[in-house]
């Protein structure tokens, strides 16, 4: 299993990393991590965030979401 941390999320989405910790992971509709160390360690699995990440582009009909 490929796993991605909020780094891997701010840059897939083309923002800060600040931004995808405080705001995107905790959107409602966001893939839950597969993976919980810590409060600051936390990895989801990309195949999740990459079906969620078509379902918001097909929603939005853009690249431009964030």
């Amino acid at each position: 299993m490929d796993l991605i941390d909020t780094t891997d999320i701010a840059a897939a989405l083309g923002v800060q990393r600040a931004y995808a910790a405080d705001r995107v992971v905790k959107r409602p509709d966001f893939p839950r991590p597969v993976l919980r160390l810590s409060q600051k360690t936390v990895r989801w699995a990309r195949a999740d965030f990459e079906r969620w990440l078509q379902a918001q582009m097909a929603k939005a009909g853009t690249m431009e979401l964030f």
